[in-house]
């Protein structure tokens, strides 16, 4: 039941809707007011509005007549009648919807024509203010004494007014030694004050005589048979040592033929140990004895004995080379003997890198002249053109330490590369050096 109802409900209020909509759609428009016809006559009389008179005008102008399209119209008379807009409504009487605007007379600006007030006299100006000047009063200056006071202890001369009795020396009087004011060292120019002149900036050194100036005085074996070497030259150095290997074929001519400073290293042992090194000096090249002397049955004992006899082989000789396999580098108590018989001969010695280059310190300690090898050039036979990229290495290695030694073997691809590295540019920065100039450098 309660169902039906709503539904019924609903049913009731759609059909009003729609019947709705129909009555809406079936009534006629109402009728609009057409441009043609005329508007509707205007309340002839409005009754009077009490105004302000001071806001108000006393004469106002007379609106002219409006004329109606119609014959029946009245014209309209009035203020503000021209202004008022038609309307089919009655206003009623003081309606503020009915007030006429105001009409005020144009108010134009007038010329003001009061006199000006006379400007008013300053009676006083401010002081300005001083800016701060430098005080450039001049400094006081020392009063003048009105007498000098004589001193205290000044000597009395006599005189013969003093004493009649005494006579006048001609002589003038010997002043009393005074110390000499200080001031710049003077030089005595006194002939027993005459010493040997020397050069500005060096000390004067003792004029050495007797037996310190003599010329038979030995010479370090590395200064008394090294190549001579340009000191000046300040490129960085670089030397080569060729170990002169007998086992293959490369005669001494071919060796003989650098045009740069080369050294041969040379084991004393061989039978033709002199004559080579006779050879290479003689070419003018450095020689240097080999280490194989030094053999694992040496004892630190025997590095004299062993020294002096290599040398009796090779008595031109400026450096001893150690081995690669660290003859003498290896073993402390050995390295420590033959130091000290360089360092009383004058050699040099050369040494391969190993752990921290113990032989290079503790020669240096001893001052005697000593490096470590950069690198060996050709310990696995490599060809010429690596060996070239290893001198190239080498060079480079030269402008940072300012010299290096390498070492290599009289191999034909050794040599090869020595000759076409030397005639490239880059030889052009380092300059080639005898192992002399490296050392003592």
């Amino acid at each position: 039941m309660g169902r039906g109802l709503i539904s019924g409900l609903i049913w009731g209020a759609f059909i009003s809707i729609a019947a709705a909509v129909l009555l809406s759609l079936g009534l006629p428009l109402p009728d609009r007011p057409q441009q043609g016809q005329p508007a509707p006559q205007q309340v002839s009389e409005l009754p009077a509005v009490s105004a302000d008179p001071a806001e108000t005008p006393d004469v106002l102008p007379e609106a002219a007549p409006i004329e109606a399209d119609t014959p029946d119209a009245a014209p309209v008379t009035g203020p503000g009648a021209a202004s008022q807009p038609a309307s089919e409504i009655p206003l009623p009487a003081g309606s503020e919807f009915n007030r006429p605007p105001e009409e005020t007379a144009a108010a134009l600006p007038g010329i003001d024509t009061a006199p000006a007030g006379a400007p008013q006299a300053i009676t006083a100006l401010p002081a300005p203010t001083a800016p701060n000047l430098p005080d450039t009063a001049p400094a006081p200056q020392p009063e003048a004494m009105d007498s000098l006071q004589a001193p205290s202890a000044a000597p009395v001369l006599e005189t013969p007014a003093a004493n009649p009795g005494a006579r006048l020396d001609p002589s003038p009087p010997v002043a009393e030694e005074q110390p000499a004011p200080l001031g710049l060292p003077q030089i005595e120019t006194g002939p027993e004050a005459q010493t040997e002149t020397a050069p500005l900036g060096r000390p004067l050194q003792p004029v050495e005589t007797g037996d310190a100036a003599d010329p038979d005085t030995p010479r370090r074996a590395i200064d008394a048979f090294a190549t001579p070497f340009d000191a000046e030259e300040s490129r960085p150095l670089m030397a080569v040592i060729l170990i002169d290997d007998p086992s293959f074929p490369l005669g001494r001519d071919a060796l003989t033929r650098f045009d740069f400073p080369v050294a041969f290293a040379i084991d004393p042992r061989r039978p033709d140990a002199a004559e080579a090194a006779t050879t290479y000096r003689a070419a003018g090249f450095e020689v240097l004895l080999l280490a194989e002397i030094f053999t694992e049955d040496t004892e630190p004992a025997q590095a004299e004995e062993v020294l002096m006899r290599g040398f009796d082989r090779l008595p031109e000789a400026v450096a001893v080379l150690d081995t690669s396999e660290g003859a003498i580098q290896g073993r402390r108590e050995l390295l420590d003997g033959v130091v000290e018989v360089l360092a009383e001969t004058g050699h040099g010695l050369v040494a391969y890198p190993r752990g921290l280059n113990a032989a290079e310190q503790t020669a240096t300690r001893a001052a005697v002249p000593a490096a470590t090898l950069f690198r060996e050039i050709d310990s696995e036979r490599e060809r010429a053109t690596v060996i070239t990229r290893y001198l190239d290495r080498a060079a480079f290695a030269a402008g940072q330490e300012g010299g290096v030694i390498v070492v290599g073997h009289t191999y034909s691809d050794t040599v090869t590369a020595l000759f076409s590295w030397a005639l490239g540019s880059r030889s052009e920065a380092v300059a080639m050096a005898p192992v002399s100039a490296v050392l003592t450098r």
